[in-house]
């Protein structure tokens, strides 16, 4: 068996459907699902001690540095990328005058927690882009000498657009700016070396391209960034301890380059089991192969797709393409009802484009099928016809 048939099989709905929907969720592995629920046995037949969950959060901290290529004591478990994100944003110490770059493509959740920083005085500058796609110059175009951080996307959730990190965060490095990433469109599918590419801080949720459970994540933060943080919350936790020596005690220093002092009270450590397996699913396949294997599914529809006259809002050029490919039409709600009669799970976005993305589990007989569904939607009018009205016709069913 080679290494893609066995990646598929953890996937079950891979025997029902064609899952095109890896950037909205990722389909969950029994395997998963069974990790969780070991976890919960233990609570429920024995309660598990502490130090066993602590000793489990430590393995799979040491999992995600080696898979993102940076240090695990760099990494603090978050329950989502949103938290990741606020974590830097509300701890970072920010001057009056001071200003944050952003682009006119990322999701709310990259835009919300910059945006109110505006209630402390932060100027968030929006960077245009052109044709959607989120380049080095264009962000620089709002940076000057006030520009204490760049925030993006490893690869945008509305084009599958990917940015070019490693030139991004050699200028910012060279500028003396901070460099955020909202990777989870990309971390598990795509390769990332934050230490290597100089990344300050990435935040990531696990239930996309790591394969996890929903209600985890994490956030790196690099030692030099993590020292300049002054979280807006704190609690108890290993990298937190009170000192009860001194007069009215008093927090313990922290350890220098432990971001485990970003948490507080307990993690989510059903979601870190679950984690836990979806990584070594990951490691198994080996995001080497992942990536060029998503990347020619991609490449495979874009290219179909363009031949049969849609309008492609994806970049199809080399560095700049993704396992996400988005499209604009003036019937896609039902085009999307059409791929979902035929059994395609894709999705439409809040920009009114359809998104079909790839996981390592797809395969190009698959996209040769998406691909024979959207040709006769495209040749049939009476078929569009049909799907524009409020209940299904029996008809399209299954073509």
């Amino acid at each position: 068996m080679d290494w893609q048939q066995r990646f598929r099989d953890y996937f079950p709905i891979t025997a029902q459907k064609i899952y095109a929907c890896q950037a909205y969720s990722s389909p969950l592995s029994p395997q998963v699902s069974q990790a969780v629920q070991a976890f919960f046995d233990g609570v429920t037949y024995a309660r598990a001690d502490k130090p066993e969950w602590l000793a489990a959060a430590e393995s799979v901290r040491g999992q995600v540095g080696r898979l993102i290529g940076g240090a695990a004591r760099s990494v603090a478990f978050t329950k989502n990328t949103t938290e990741g994100l606020n974590i830097v944003a509300h701890g970072f110490p920010w001057r009056d005058g001071d200003n944050v770059v952003i682009d006119d493509q990322e999701h709310p959740v990259n835009v919300v927690p910059w945006l109110h920083l505006r209630t402390r005085g932060v100027e968030v500058r929006v960077a245009a882009t052109e044709d959607r796609r989120v380049t080095v110059d264009a962000l620089w175009q709002r940076v000057d000498a006030r520009t204490r951080m760049v925030v993006v996307s490893y690869v945008q959730y509305s084009t599958g657009f990917r940015a070019d990190i490693q030139t991004l965060a050699a200028r910012c490095r060279n500028s003396g700016i901070r460099l955020v990433v909202d990777g989870i469109q990309a971390v598990g599918l795509l390769p990332i070396d934050v230490q290597g590419w100089g990344i300050d801080a990435l935040a990531c949720g696990a239930y996309k391209a790591l394969l996890g459970p929903l209600g985890v994540g994490f956030l790196y933060v690099a030692p030099d960034l993590l020292a300049e943080l002054n979280p807006a919350c704190l609690g108890a936790s290993v990298a937190n301890q009170i000192d009860r020596s001194v007069p009215d005690w008093t927090l313990r220093d922290r350890p220098p380059g432990d971001a485990r002092h970003l948490e507080g009270g307990n993690i989510n450590y059903p979601g870190v089991y679950g984690l836990a397996r979806a990584l070594i699913m990951i490691d198994e396949a080996r995001v080497g192969r992942l990536a060029p294997w998503v990347l020619g599914l991609a490449a495979q529809l874009d290219a179909g797709l363009r031949g049969q006259g849609y309008q492609l809002l994806s970049s199809n050029r080399e560095g700049e393409n993704s396992f996400t490919v988005c499209l604009r039409h003036p019937e896609a709600f039902a085009l999307r009802k059409y791929l979902y009669a035929q059994g395609v799970v894709c999705n439409l976005l809040d920009t009114g484009a359809l998104r079909l993305s790839m996981g390592g589990y797809n395969t190009p007989l698959e996209m040769d099928r998406v691909l024979e569904i959207t040709e006769r939607f495209a040749s049939d009018a009476t078929l569009r016809s049909q799907l524009m009205r409020p209940t299904a016709a029996q008809s399209y069913v299954r073509a």
